[in-house]
């Protein structure tokens, strides 16, 4: 057996003589690392989880990259783009794009005895995926766009639905204000809760022949073109590719675009995300010094609790390398001991989350009912290899009070 080992696991016994002082800064210092791993652990993984939940509820509304006519937003009811622009085929053929669709918006209110609200009535046609609808569907079902006569079908918000007190198939009449009022009478086929409350309580779902036409637009004029991509896919390595084709090959017949990408659409919650991601980061720091600040406590006791045996080891003719690595491998199985429990906490917990949804949070401020989690495993094991290293790197510091022991002052005489 390596001999630094050897001693290291020796010193680590619990024997006779072991004073109660170095026994209790090794739990201490177990404890602490242990602590620092679980809140590290877990402040990444809520953060993650924001981010995966928000960036999918805010994509399943509009998709990752839009194609909106210049110096308009993506709910545009004035000035159309054409959707056979025709640079679309070689944007469909993009590895990582998974769908394509033409949007028609159209801001329109509801009305009842009680209560008036603003709605953005969204227009989509049969292409287009209701599987993020369906995903959040509470109550009723998915409206059906694929018949030959325009569709009377409108999918609400639940938030909504209770504001305006409706159910479940009853009639829901839109006001559509211009230079006359013009009615629109549409059938509720189901409710959806999203919990993005600013898009949640406004946003409706039709038929796009209806917004086209209030519009007063032909079939193939739209407010904007929506991009979906995979779940995997390089947003930013597709949106210069999609800005490359849009460069190259627009015609004079093509309407004037211009591309943005989700965070232009709802900077308000993508800057939100990005203060999270600092508050991480400074609660990763505060963590990491925390633990080894008393690891290097915990060291610096075992070493004056052993100065003797450090005397003995250099009079005997041991370098005072390798008595340093003896001392760095015992602290080594301190820090491994606190990662693996801080770990195992951490797993329970993020998992009884994800599960049970414990901690329930208030939608208008976080746009999440629960503190959602997500588990990077990649993540998560350079998180443990990063403050296993930092805390070895800084143990070196008290272990250089090795190199100031003199034998003949510190061996003690029975």
């Amino acid at each position: 057996m390596n001999l630094n080992l050897f001693i290291a696991k020796k010193i680590g016994g619990r024997g006779n003589g072991e004073k109660k002082l170095s026994s209790l800064s090794n739990t201490i210092a177990c404890f602490s690392v242990a602590i620092s791993i679980l809140v590290m652990f877990v402040a990444i993984c809520i953060s993650d989880g924001f981010k995966k939940d928000i960036k999918e509820t805010a994509v399943g509304f509009s998709g990752e990259i839009l194609f909106t006519a210049p110096g308009q937003d993506i709910t545009n009811d004035t000035y159309p783009i054409n959707s056979n622009l025709s640079f679309i085929p070689d944007i469909q053929n993009i590895k990582g794009v998974k769908a394509v669709n033409p949007v028609a918006y159209k801001p329109g209110m509801v009305k009842t005895d009680e209560n008036v609200q603003g709605v953005i009535f969204k227009g989509v046609d049969s292409t287009y995926s209701l599987s993020f609808f369906g995903k959040y569907l509470i109550e009723g079902n998915l409206p059906d766009f694929s018949t030959k006569n325009v569709s009377n079908d409108i999918l609400i918000s639940k938030r909504l639905a209770d504001m305006m007190g409706y159910k479940v198939g009853d009639p829901l009449v839109a006001y559509f204000i211009g230079d006359n009022v013009r009615v629109r009478k549409f059938t509720i086929t189901g409710f959806f809760s999203i919990q993005l409350e600013e898009i949640d309580k406004t946003l409706t779902l039709i038929d796009i022949r209806h917004t086209q036409r209030l519009n007063g637009w032909n079939e193939e004029e739209v407010s904007c073109i929506e991009v979906s991509l995979d779940h995997k896919a390089d947003l930013e390595k597709i949106e210069g590719r999609i800005d490359e084709i849009v460069m190259e090959k627009t015609t004079d017949d093509d309407s004037s675009i211009v591309v943005k990408n989700i965070s232009n659409i709802y900077p308000y919650i993508f800057d939100w995300l990005e203060l999270l991601n600092l508050n991480v980061l400074v609660i990763l720091i505060l963590m990491i010094v925390v633990a080894s600040f008393n690891m290097s406590s915990g060291l610096l006791i075992i070493l004056f609790e052993k100065i003797s045996m450090i005397g003995l080891l250099k009079a005997l003719g041991m370098k005072t390398r390798d008595i340093c690595k003896v001392f760095i491998i015992r602290g080594s199985f301190i820090i491994l001991k606190g990662m693996a429990i801080g770990n195992v906490i951490a797993v329970i917990l993020c998992v009884l989350q994800g599960a049970f949804k414990i901690f329930s949070l208030n939608p208008a401020n976080y746009f999440v009912d629960h503190i959602p989690v997500y588990v990077n495993v990649p993540v998560i094991l350079l998180l443990n290899a990063a403050s296993f290293v930092l805390m070895m790197l800084i143990m070196i510091i008290p272990s250089l009070f090795i190199s100031r022991v003199q034998p003949d002052r510190t061996m003690k005489m029975d």
